[in-house]
């Protein structure tokens, strides 16, 4: 890579570490959230879905506007409005200030993904190398956020305190970003070798199915991670238990999905990336099948491994985007992405809360498993009709 092509990627790396963690900190600090405004579990994740169906339904507007100006200035819009709504939601006393600074976080982190994706697919040439690193960075954040929301809970006992650090750093990014003029203001035209689709054949009924299976895996997204570091906190019990090792232990599994973000872009560069679409999906299923029978240490153990393989999907799939899209738009084709996988998977939430409180937290690994075995067979159909 030019040094050009890794300032575009540490600040991109950067940026979807920080989306990941100011939109999972909630589900870590779902029980003090929880006592703290006296409302039932299922009405908080109800706001919690109506943050994370902002956070899908933005992404067709961001993916727009990341098209018609730049991925820059649109990535610059997801760093100062993610800081701001931060701090307004660590400053709530009430439960309307509460819900509308969440409701605006999940806005403004809805502009992170089509403005980052776009930068790597436009601006790198080692496209699957460059998905994967970004993608770890991903899941760096998906690991770190119950780490940080336990660390600071545990210490001061206040889940205030958690948005309020979270902002911190987006601010910081936003400067660095604005006195960054390597990276260009304009509208970057792709560099040669980026691009696999023939822009006369975009083949629109693959790339509808593709989005089918993209929002019923944002269901088991969220599903999974809105249930697993309270399942743990709940029932999984340790020596010397608190809320800290808890979130210790829910980041190690979710850190082990950054081997396979690294993994999946590295293999999308060598195996044609429908195809490994359909392995993944295929690979991933037993193991939350597993959960939602397994306990104790046998449960982690099958969290570890769903996690490793299901984290691998996502550069996958951005990467396939990247190839079915014609460049000129492609910031519009992952806004449909993120706008079907964020907004129907924050229905995960809600559906997670009702079935935890209605049958058991158990009921919802199960659940999740039967929605990856419908993804299987759609993944099964697409990679006959690309044939």
């Amino acid at each position: 890579m030019n040094s050009l092509e890794k300032r575009i990627l540490i600040i991109t790396m950067l940026g979807h570490s920080l989306c990941h963690i100011n939109i999972l900190i909630f589900a870590a600090a779902l029980r003090p959230i929880q006592q703290s405004l006296g409302i039932s579990l299922t009405q908080l994740t109800a706001i919690g879905t109506a943050g994370y169906l902002v956070y899908g339904l933005g992404a067709l507007p961001a993916g727009f506007l990341a098209t018609r100006t730049s991925a820059k200035r649109t990535l610059m819009l997801f760093f100062t409005g993610t800081a701001s709504a931060a701090l307004v939601t660590g400053l709530a006393k009430s439960l309307p200030l509460f819900s509308a600074g969440l409701v605006c976080l999940g806005f403004f982190s809805s502009f992170y993904h089509v403005s980052g994706l776009s930068l790597i697919a436009q601006s790198i040439r080692q496209r699957g190398k460059a998905m994967g690193l970004h993608g770890v960075a991903g899941s760096a954040g998906v690991a770190l956020a119950p780490f940080i929301a336990g660390l600071i809970l545990q210490f001061h006992n206040d889940w205030h305190l958690i948005y309020i650090v979270a902002a911190a750093p987006a601010a910081l990014a936003a400067l660095l970003l604005l006195f960054d003029h390597h990276i260009p203001d304009a509208h970057p035209e792709p560099v040669s070798g980026t691009h696999d689709q023939d822009q006369s054949a975009f083949p629109v009924r693959i790339f509808i199915m593709v989005l089918l299976i993209m929002g019923i895996n944002g269901l088991v997204y969220r599903g999974f991670m809105t249930t697993l570091p309270i399942y743990i906190q709940e029932h999984i019990h340790f020596s010397g238990a608190s809320r800290f090792t808890a979130g210790l232990v829910t980041t190690a599994i979710l850190g082990i999905g950054m081997i396979g973000q690294y993994l999946g872009g590295h293999l999308s560069d060598r195996i044609r990336p429908v195809y490994l679409y359909l392995i993944i999906i295929v690979l991933s299923l037993p193991w939350m099948a597993l959960m939602g029978v397994l306990h104790h240490v046998l449960f982690l153990a099958a969290a570890a491994l769903f996690s490793l393989i299901h984290f691998s999907m996502q550069p996958v799939e951005n990467h396939l985007i990247a190839a079915l899209v014609p460049s000129r738009v492609v910031g519009s084709g992952y806004g449909w992405k993120f706008i079907v996988t964020f907004g129907v998977g924050s229905l995960a939430t809600l559906m997670a809360g009702y079935i935890s409180e209605t049958i058991s937290m158990s009921a919802v690994f199960l659940a999740l498993s039967g929605l990856i075995f419908l993804c299987s067979l759609a993944a099964l159909l697409i990679s006959r009709l690309a044939e």
